[in-house]
């Protein structure tokens, strides 16, 4: 896979995250955005790239969780 289209899935997903965090998107949203990011992605990985895949990803799911149990936490 050409680094190109990682660059532009890190920066899509951070965009999703980032709104997320400032509530311009719903949890359900931010997810199912990140899917279709992730969607448009898969179908020109190469197995070689899942292991930078999977760490965006991991990241991207902990400011997620962080920011949701941190949303629980203030009610």
């Amino acid at each position: 896979m050409k680094r190109h289209l990682m660059d532009v899935y890190k920066s899509e997903t951070k965009r999703v995250v980032n709104r997320f965090l400032r509530r311009q998107l719903s949890f359900a949203n931010c997810i199912a955005s990140l899917d279709a990011a992730l969607a448009r992605l898969i179908l020109r990985l190469r197995s070689k790239d899942l292991d930078a895949l999977r760490a965006v990803m991991l990241a991207n799911n902990e400011r997620v969780m962080k920011e949701m149990e941190r949303r629980a936490a203030a009610k």
